[in-house]
C-alpha cells in the first residue's frame, strides 16, 4: 500500500498541469470503438488505472491499442473488432465496461458482459443502461454473473432516465448513433464530459442536438468515422488545485 505524508505551512505557487477529465476520457474509447476504420487519436489523455484497463478491455475484443503515457495520447484502431465477450476478469474491475456495448452491440450484433466493478460509490445501478438497449431493440438475457445483450439492429426510441446520469447518457447517446431513425433522451446529464462527447462523436459524424439541455435528439447514421480529438481538462482536478491556492494563501496558474 502506497503512504503519503503531506507537511503544509507553505503557500503553493507555480503552474499546476491538469490532466484530461476521466468520466470523457473513458466513454470517449468506447466511442472509438464505433469506428469500423481508421485509427482514431485521443489526446491529454489522463494516464490513471481506468483508461489502462479500457485500453486492456479494447484488446481483449480485438481492438489495436497504442497508449503513449509519456505524450498522454492514445490510438485505437478498432477495424478488426472480433469478441463480443467483455471478460469478467477485466471487466469486474472497471465499472466503464458498458461503455463498450454499444459498439460490440453495432459491429457484432451482441455483447456478453461477463461482470461489472469499478470504485463502489454509492448505490450507482447498471439497470438503467440495459433498459435503454431494451427500449431501442435489443434484447437482455440476465444470467446470474453474465448479462448477453444481442440486436440485428436498433431502432431510435424515447427514452428517459430516472436519473440524469452522465454515464447513461454517452451510453445511450452511442447506442443511438447507429440505431435505425430518431432517438430522444429525456432527463439527459448537462454535465460539461457530456457536451465534450458529444463533440468528438460529432465530428466522427453523429448527428446530435440539445446537448447541455437535458433533452438531447440522436438522428442515426450508416457508420461513423476514425477522428482527432483532445480530451477536456478535469475540472475536478483543478478545482482542487484552486481550493489547495486558496487555502495555502498562494498563488497557482
Amino acid at each position: 500500500m502506497v503512504r503519503y505524508r503531506v507537511r503544509g505551512g507553505n503557500a503553493l505557487r507555480g503552474t499546476a498541469f491538469i490532466q484530461g477529465a476521466k468520466n470523457a476520457v473513458l466513454p470517449m474509447i468506447g466511442a472509438a470503438l464505433l469506428a469500423a476504420k481508421g485509427r482514431t487519436v485521443l489526446r491529454n489523455v489522463p494516464i490513471i488505472e481506468d483508461v489502462r484497463r479500457a485500453v486492456e478491455l479494447a484488446e481483449a475484443i480485438g481492438a489495436y491499442v497504442e497508449l503513449h503515457e509519456s505524450e498522454r495520447t492514445l490510438v485505437i484502431d478498432a477495424s478488426r473488432l472480433n469478441s463480443a465477450v467483455l471478460p469478467a476478469e477485466i471487466a469486474r474491475r472497471f465499472r466503464g465496461s458498458v461503455l463498450f456495448t454499444p459498439a460490440l452491440l453495432h459491429r457484432l450484433g451482441e455483447a456478453i458482459v461477463e461482470g461489472v466493478g469499478g470504485c463502489n460509490l454509492g448505490s450507482r445501478n447498471l439497470d438503467f443502461h440495459y433498459l435503454g438497449y431494451k427500449r431501442l431493440g435489443a434484447i437482455v438475457d440476465e444470467g446470474e454473473t453474465v448479462i448477453h445483450v444481442k440486436a440485428s439492429g436498433l431502432t431510435g426510441a424515447t427514452l428517459y432516465l430516472d436519473t440524469p446520469s452522465h454515464t447513461g447518457t454517452e451510453n445511450l447517446i452511442m447506442a443511438a448513433a447507429l440505431a435505425r431513425g430518431t432517438t430522444v433522451i429525456e432527463n439527459a446529464a448537462l454535465e460539461p464530459e457530456v457536451l465534450d462527447v458529444i463533440d468528438m462523436l460529432t465530428k466522427m459524424g453523429a448527428r446530435i442536438s440539445g446537448g447541455g439541455t437535458g433533452f438531447i435528439t440522436v438522428e442515426g447514421v450508416e457508420e461513423l468515422h476514425a477522428v482527432e480529438h483532445t480530451v477536456m481538462p478535469d475540472r475536478l482536478d483543478a478545482g482542487v488545485f484552486a481550493m489547495a491556492a486558496a487555502i495555502t494563501g498562494g498563488e497557482l496558474s
